[in-house]
């Protein structure tokens, strides 16, 4: 890969992906295994030979966000955690305010406790509860029940409290077959009436390839509804914000000050580096906006290439001007800022943003489906179901 400068944003984002889980669920797409003994070591061993490898050629620049996600990364164990930020904090040192986040599943902190993870640099957790009723947890293969989602829950709220987390958030899944809407609202009012400050709610979706597409095929279960999907989608804006929390990426809501600094950077085009099994980086390059690299999704592939010293690089692009445009447009739209038409400016030089609010406006969207406010173009509240043909229509 030939790569090299410091990050467009003049701080870093970094991924680590953890890719081993105590169950594979059924409707889930991510580089994800299981195995009767996790190889935690030597699989620390390989992501600091990855770390020391990619940022080779790169700039040091503090970093503003680490993000440990899976996988089930509470499972790695927190001297392991702690290992990779440590290696971090020699290359590039971290930003006073930086957010570091551990993806953590009910019932899978056999490697250590929550406040562990917290001692060994962790100040932001993310939970996947997923659902707080047990046939909804029954039905997407969650390994935990919910008496144990309710524990981890308290935990992560008394960290908070405590001060030894900066914030916390939990996923629930909508869209679930059987799922009504007064279910997805008891979940959220049982999350949020605990004090949690973020909330990321995600429609369920059948991936090709998956277990529960196989099963939805053989019509062993019946397939999501998009009715009630989008019924649900609505329902929850006015839900959160009797919490203080308010939308500000189609599927996510914060209190003032707790949005995903992580994620943000993703929606925004940044740089990012990203080390372990099926890890996606984008990083600047000489002459372009940047590359964009994947890591193989076989951990033993992966182990195997690092112990060689060696890359397990699956496939690197070149980003360039237009198709950066064309991310930023897709991403900018999911958020509630929207797009920022100067920054577009900035990338796809004068005219761009004229050019998009034009072809928004042929395509009769403008008004209906998107505005422009404070030099913005979003999507409008009403619009949020139909979020996908927009994109399409106008990136």
């Amino acid at each position: 890969m030939t790569c090299g400068g410091a990050p467009a944003q003049g701080s870093w984002s970094v991924y680590v992906h953890f890719p081993w889980c105590l169950k594979r669920c059924a409707y889930c797409d991510f580089a994800t295994s299981v195995a009767e003994q996790i190889p935690r070591a030597q699989y620390t061993r390989a992501v600091l030979t990855e770390l020391a490898l990619r940022t080779a050629p790169l700039h040091a620049a503090p970093i503003a966000t680490v993000f440990f996600g899976g996988g089930t990364p509470s499972l790695w164990g927190p001297a392991h955690v702690a290992s990779v930020l440590e290696w971090l904090q020699r290359w590039a040192g971290f930003r006073d305010d930086a957010e570091i986040t551990l993806e953590a599943n009910p019932g899978a902190a056999e490697a250590g406790e929550l406040r562990d993870y917290a001692a060994a640099g962790i100040n932001r957790v993310s939970l996947g509860v997923q659902s707080l009723h047990a046939r909804h947890l029954r039905w997407l293969d969650r390994v935990h029940d919910v008496d144990a989602a309710y524990a981890a829950v308290d935990s992560m709220v008394a960290l908070l409290g405590s001060g030894a987390l900066r914030s916390a958030s939990a996923d629930v899944i909508f869209g679930i077959p059987g799922q009504t809407l007064p279910d997805l609202r008891a979940d959220v009012t049982a999350l949020l009436d605990r004090g949690l400050p973020h909330l990321s709610a995600y429609a369920l979706t059948v991936e090709d390839h998956t277990p529960l597409h196989t099963r939805i095929a053989r019509g062993q279960v019946k397939a999501p509804s998009e009715t009630a999907t989008v019924r649900h989608l609505m329902a929850l804006p006015p839900l959160v914000r009797s919490h203080g929390l308010r939308r500000y990426e189609v599927s996510n809501f914060a209190k003032l000050g707790h949005q995903s600094r992580h994620n943000q950077a993703y929606w925004s085009g940044d740089h990012y580096l990203a080390v372990g099994v099926g890890a996606h980086g984008f990083v600047p390059t000489p002459g372009q906006v940047g590359v964009r690299y994947a890591n193989l999704r076989h951990s033993g592939q992966y182990l195997a290439r690092l112990a060689a010293g060696a890359l397990a690089t699956d496939f690197e692009e070149i980003i360039d001007g237009a198709m950066h445009t064309t991310e930023r447009i897709m991403t900018g739209l999911r958020t509630t800022a929207g797009v920022d038409l100067a920054a577009l400016e900035r990338v796809a030089g004068a005219g761009s943003a004229d050019c998009l609010v034009a072809r928004a406006k042929a395509s009769g969207l403008l008004g209906r489906d998107v505005e422009v406010a404070d030099g913005r173009l979003r999507l409008r509240d009403g619009a949020w179901p139909r979020l996908d043909g927009v994109v399409r229509a106008l990136a």
